[in-house]
């Protein structure tokens, strides 16, 4: 029955041909390519016209250059800002202060040595605090030192070079 069937499906699609367009068919296509190019081409034709009657050509004036460089010297004459501001620098020596006397306070009060002077107890007690300090503080002063000298290095090269 199958079989059947696609003998019958086969012998129908002989049968059936490919429709055969009319004598006029080509000629009726090429007159509607044709149409749409014109059309487009009248269009293109509008369109310059139209943009060449309304564009603006503008010219600057004679002093134009003069007052565009007056306003970039003006902006160049603004005063530098420190890259690190005062206040900043008040609380790192204020933060530097308090862990130099921290260590002092807590560090000499657990030594009982007799010294002669304030000079030596003082001094000895740099020298305990020092050696008890861990190596963060040591690298914190290191880095805050470089970003001072480079801090001062920038400014110095900004204000010779403007």
């Amino acid at each position: 029955m199958e079989n059947e069937n696609e003998d019958n499906f086969r012998k129908l699609i002989q049968k059936a041909q490919p429709e055969k367009p009319g004598a006029a068919f080509t000629n009726a296509i090429m007159q509607r390519v044709q149409a749409a190019s014109e059309l487009e081409s009248a269009k293109e034709v509008t369109l310059i016209q139209l943009l060449q009657s309304h564009t603006l050509v503008e010219t600057p004036s004679a002093n134009f250059s003069r007052r565009v460089m007056n306003q970039v010297m003006a902006r160049q004459s603004k005063p530098l800002e420190p890259i690190i501001s005062t206040r900043v620098w008040y609380m790192i020596a204020a933060s530097l202060l308090f862990v130099i006397v921290s260590c002092l306070l807590l560090l000499s009060s657990g030594s009982s040595q007799p010294t002669s002077s304030g000079l030596d107890q003082l001094l000895s007690g740099f020298d305990g605090t020092l050696n008890a300090l861990p190596i963060q503080y040591a690298l914190t002063i290191f880095a805050m030192s470089v970003l001072m000298v480079a801090d001062y290095l920038l400014r110095k090269n900004r204000r010779v070079s403007v």
